[in-house]
C-alpha cells in the first residue's frame, strides 16, 4: 500500500470550509471578547444578563439545527443553508453596534446565532461527505483548528485596535466601531462559501422526521445525553474574561489571555482530531473533560479582588494556566465529539442527527448560563467555576461508563470503516 500523505482526506471542500470558519472567527471573536464588557459597561447589564444573553441566544438557535440538518437531509443539498446562515450572521453583526440597550442587542444576537444554527449541521454533514471515513477525525480536527487560528487573529486585531482608539474616543465607541468593523471578515466570508462543491447524493426518503430520530442508534442516543451534561457544565467563556477583571486586571490583560486560549485551542485541535482516528473517540474526549474540570477547580480557588490592592503575579500565572486548559479542554473534545456523532449517525440522515446533536447541546445552555449567571450575581464569582466543575465531573463518569459500538472509532478500537 502506498504511504499516505498528512494532506490525506483533506479534500477541497475540507479546506474551502476551513477557510469560511477561519474568517467568521476572525468577525466573531473581535466582538466575543469584549462583548461582556460591551454589555455591562454600555448597555446597562449585568453578569446575569451576560449569562441570560448568552445562553438564550445558544437556546433558541439550537432548534434551528435541527431544523436545518432534516431540511438539508431532505432536500438533498447542504451548500443552500451554509450560505443562507452564514448571510443572516454577517447581516446581523452589521447592526450589532447600533443597540442602544441590551433588551435590544438581546433580539439581535438571537438572530445572528439562528444564522449559525441554520448552517451548523448541514455544514458538518458537508465535511463528512467530502473525506473518506477512516480520516473523518482529522477533517474535523483541521476544521476546528482553521476555525480556532480566526480565533486568535479575531482578538488581536480587536487589542490593536482598542489601544489605537481608547486614547481619542470614549470606550463605548471604541467598542461600537470595533464590532462594526468586525462585520467586513463576516461578509468575506459569505463570499467564499459559494466556493464549496456540493457533492453528489440523494435526497433522503425517510418518510417522517420523527422516523429519523427514532433511527438514532441507542448508544447515540445515550451519547448526546453525555454531551449535554458536559454542556450545562461549560458555561460562557464570557465568565472567565469576567473573572480576570473580578481578580483585579485589566480588559486588556482578558483579552490577550482569550488569545492565549485561542493559540492553545487551534494548535492543539488538528492533532487530536488526527488521534482520535488511531485511539478512539472517547479516551480523546475524556482527556478533554478533564482539562475542563482543572481549570473550573483552578479558578475557582483564586479570590476577587479587594479594594485598594493590587493582584499578585501568582494570580496572573493561576489565570494563565486556567486558560490553557480551557483551551485544551476544547481542543480535545469539540470537534472529537463532532466527528463522533458523525461516526454513528445513519447515512440518510446524517446531517439530522448532528442537528439533534447540537439542538440538544444547545438547549441546556440556557440553564447553563442563568444558573452560571446566577451563582456569579447571587452567590460569588468562584461558585460558578465550582458548579462547573461537580457538573463536569458528572459527564465524565457517564462517558466512563457510557458503551459505545464495538466496531465504531469511538470505541478505541481504530477508526470506522465504510459499510
Amino acid at each position: 500500500m502506498a504511504t499516505r500523505t498528512w494532506t490525506y482526506g483533506l479534500t477541497a471542500n475540507i479546506v474551502v470550509l476551513g477557510v469560511v470558519s477561519l474568517l467568521t472567527d476572525v468577525s466573531s471573536e473581535m466582538i466575543l471578547p469584549i462583548l461582556p464588557f460591551f454589555l455591562i459597561s454600555v448597555l446597562s447589564a449585568n453578569a446575569f444578563i451576560v449569562g441570560l444573553v448568552e445562553g438564550l441566544a445558544d437556546s433558541v438557535v439550537a432548534f434551528m439545527k435541527v431544523v436545518s440538518g432534516r431540511w438539508s437531509d431532505v432536500a438533498g443539498s447542504r451548500r443552500g443553508f451554509v450560505a443562507a446562515g452564514y448571510g443572516l450572521s454577517t447581516a446581523m453583526k452589521v447592526l450589532f453596534p447600533f443597540a442602544q440597550v441590551w433588551t435590544q442587542f438581546l433580539g439581535m444576537r438571537i438572530a445572528e446565532r439562528m444564522g449559525k444554527g441554520v448552517r451548523d449541521a448541514p455544514r458538518d454533514a458537508l465535511l463528512t461527505e467530502s473525506t473518506p471515513a477512516e480520516t473523518r477525525g482529522k477533517a474535523f480536527g483541521f476544521h476546528r483548528a482553521m476555525d480556532t487560528t480566526g480565533a486568535v487573529v479575531g482578538p488581536i486585531l480587536a487589542l490593536v485596535l482598542l489601544a489605537i482608539l481608547l486614547p481619542s474616543m470614549a470606550e463605548g465607541s471604541a467598542y461600537r466601531l470595533i464590532i462594526l468593523i468586525a462585520a467586513v471578515p463576516a461578509a468575506i466570508s459569505f463570499a467564499v462559501v459559494f466556493l464549496v462543491r456540493e457533492p453528489t447524493r440523494a435526497p433522503s426518503r425517510t418518510p417522517r422526521f420523527r422516523a429519523s430520530l427514532r433511527s438514532i442508534p441507542r448508544p447515540l442516543v445515550a451519547f448526546i445525553a453525555i454531551a449535554s451534561v458536559f454542556s450545562f457544565a461549560d458555561f460562557s467563556f464570557a465568565f472567565l474574561l469576567l473573572r480576570v477583571a473580578d481578580v483585579g486586571w485589566s480588559t486588556f490583560l482578558a483579552i490577550v489571555l482569550y488569545i492565549l486560549f485561542n493559540i492553545v485551542y487551534a494548535v492543539h485541535a488538528f492533532p487530536a482530531g488526527i488521534l482520535s482516528d488511531h485511539v478512539g473517540r472517547r479516551p480523546v474526549i475524556l482527556v478533554g473533560y478533564g482539562f475542563f474540570i482543572a481549570m473550573a477547580v483552578l479558578i475557582a480557588g483564586l479570590p476577587s479582588k479587594v479594594a485598594g490592592v493590587p493582584p499578585a503575579a501568582p494570580t496572573l500565572a493561576v489565570l494563565a494556566v486556567g486558560f490553557v486548559l480551557y483551551g485544551l479542554s476544547y481542543g480535545m473534545a469539540e470537534g472529537t465529539q463532532r466527528a463522533l456523532v458523525a461516526d454513528l449517525a445513519p447515512a440518510e440522515s446524517k446531517a439530522t442527527v448532528l442537528g439533534a446533536y447540537h439542538t440538544s447541546v444547545g438547549f441546556v445552555k440556557l440553564a447553563s448560563g442563568i444558573v452560571a449567571g446566577g451563582l456569579w450575581f447571587f452567590i460569588a464569582p468562584s461558585a460558578t467555576f465550582v458548579f462547573g466543575a461537580i457538573t463536569a465531573s458528572v459527564a465524565a463518569v457517564m462517558l466512563l461508563l457510557w458503551r459505545p459500538p464495538a466496531t465504531s472509532s469511538a470505541s478505541g478500537q481504530g477508526p470506522a470503516r465504510p459499510a
